[in-house]
């Protein structure tokens, strides 16, 4: 490949899978990984239903062999009684916490494997008066690029100022490994909500560590002494040093493209880490923002205009079911964290 038509710009779930769709249509694209592995490679739930897609990619096997099924959802949100919901009651199956790190690569692979050029590189985009763009850093892109995928994230790398942005919120996630206090299998994940936000426990992809993720508002003072259920299931305490930290957005790109370029995965959604639907999203989305990245490089509009209809429909359902969920913490209904997002 001498000479792309399409350059997507970040190696994730969303650009490689966007990546793989794009050269198995025939497009002549390069797929750009800087190499720098996420936060969220600690602590990723995938939902069972995302694995129709990843058979698709050819990944779904070699992903599940080396991840941990959790075959229960726990919550407690309004007091001390805590909601449990079984897996078997999914006709998809139990979710699935994974490595994040081992999945973006897999997916890599994929794109590799369907024709894809993949470009290990920290890259620069710059767009030029005649609608292409210069793609600075990358091996093998010395010509201007007729369209450009933005998949570097929340970062929104390339997109940023280019693509109007609609905020709904913004999040701090703090994420820990810990022990569990008891030894056993911990195939059960539990969301318990406090008056400054809500923990997440579940088990870690190897399985022999727990997951531990607090949401607090940005304006909130950090704390890190997680509400009773939660205290009850770590070994630790207090809790270890944090491994990551992180603000997290909610909102969306609209439109989430522009001539020459689209932008796709967390760039052009991002959604409350509640939900663990991130990657899902990325998945769903990808073949509808290749063929819309098609469509602009062919100079077909329709196809932008039928992605920019999906993510605002996957945006508008998220808000609601994220208001259902903050409606639920009634015990907590008063508090700061709450009270702002009722």
């Amino acid at each position: 490949m001498s000479r792309p038509d399409i350059v997507v710009i970040g190696g994730g779930p969303a650009g490689a899978a966007t990546a793989w769709h794009l050269a198995t249509a025939g497009a002549a694209v390069v797929l750009v990984d800087d190499g720098r592995v996420p936060w969220r490679s600690v602590g990723q739930q995938l939902s069972s239903s995302a694995l129709a897609r990843l058979r698709v990619l050819g990944v779904a096997d070699r992903l599940t062999a080396a991840s941990t099924a959790v075959h229960e959802a726990r919550s407690s949100w309004a007091g001390p009684e805590v909601d449990h919901r079984s897996s078997l009651l999914s006709p998809y199956g139990p979710p699935w916490a994974v490595d994040r790190a081992a999945l973006d690569e897999l997916l890599r692979g994929a794109a590799q494997d369907a024709g894809a050029r993949l470009v290990r590189a920290r890259v620069g985009a710059a767009a030029r008066p005649d609608g292409r763009w210069d793609v600075v850093g990358a091996d093998g892109v010395d010509r201007p690029v007729p369209v450009v995928v933005d998949a570097t994230g929340a970062a929104r790398a390339v997109s940023r100022g280019r693509l109007r942005w609609h905020a709904a919120d913004r999040l701090r996630c703090t994420v820990w490994q810990a022990r569990p206090a008891d030894p056993g299998p911990q195939p059960w994940s539990l969301v318990e909500a406090a008056p400054d936000g809500w923990w997440y426990t579940a088990p870690s992809a190897a399985g022999e560590r727990l997951t531990v993720l607090q949401v607090q508002d940005t304006a909130d003072r950090a704390v890190s002494v997680p509400p009773p259920r939660t205290t009850a299931r770590l070994a630790a305490d207090p809790l270890p040093r944090p491994v990551a930290r992180r603000a997290a957005m909610v909102g969306c790109a609209g439109p989430p493209w522009r001539s020459g370029l689209v932008a796709v995965g967390d760039a052009a959604l991002c959604v409350d880490p509640l939900s663990s639907s991130g990657i899902r999203h990325a998945l769903d989305l990808a073949a509808p923002a290749a063929a819309a990245a098609q469509g602009l490089l062919d100079g077909d509009r329709e196809p932008a205009g039928v992605y920019e209809r999906l993510v605002h429909a996957a945006f508008g359902r998220h808000l609601s079911d994220r208001q259902q969920f903050h409606a639920a913490a009634t015990r907590y209904r008063e508090a700061a964290f709450w009270s702002r997002r009722r």
